[in-house]
């Protein structure tokens, strides 16, 4: 009987919880939204030449747009735990695979070593066939 309650209560918490912090992340990602715009609009209206975008601008608008992304997948994370009170592996392994790839289209290759660019390369390769894998064997459960 004590230990249910305990359990509740701990269940409660931790809704709780998840719910403050997908107020925090919806916040984050509303302001994170206008910093894209301004981003965009100054790039183009004021830095260089007018209504182009140089390189930089791109970069850094991908940047951010990535990041807002990632921000989306995880509260698309916190949601499908809500729901269902398990973690989906495969909105994590997308959640990896897009914070990997902000990593590859804003990287430097001039300042980063050869080390960190075959490091970069053997995770995105890890998470996708994980992600792969994930996948095939929803299909499999799915189809029996």
């Amino acid at each position: 009987m004590l230990d249910e309650k305990v359990l509740k209560g701990i269940t409660d918490i931790e809704t709780i919880v998840y719910m403050v912090l997908m107020i925090l992340l919806i916040i984050v990602i509303v302001f994170s939204l206008f910093e894209l715009v301004t981003i965009i609009l100054s790039n183009l209206l004021y830095d260089g030449t007018p209504y182009l975008l140089e390189t930089y601008g791109i970069l850094q608008f991908f940047d951010f747009f990535l990041l807002i992304l990632i921000g989306l997948e995880l509260m698309d994370t916190i949601k499908s735990f809500l729901e269902t009170k398990k973690i989906e592996v495969g909105i994590v392994l997308i959640l990896a695979i897009i914070a990997i790839s902000r990593k590859v289209i804003v990287i430097d290759p001039n300042t980063t070593s050869d080390f960190e660019l075959i490091g970069i390369g053997a995770l995105v390769i890890a998470l996708t066939a994980g992600y792969y894998f994930v996948k095939k064997a929803d299909e499999i459960k799915t189809s029996n």
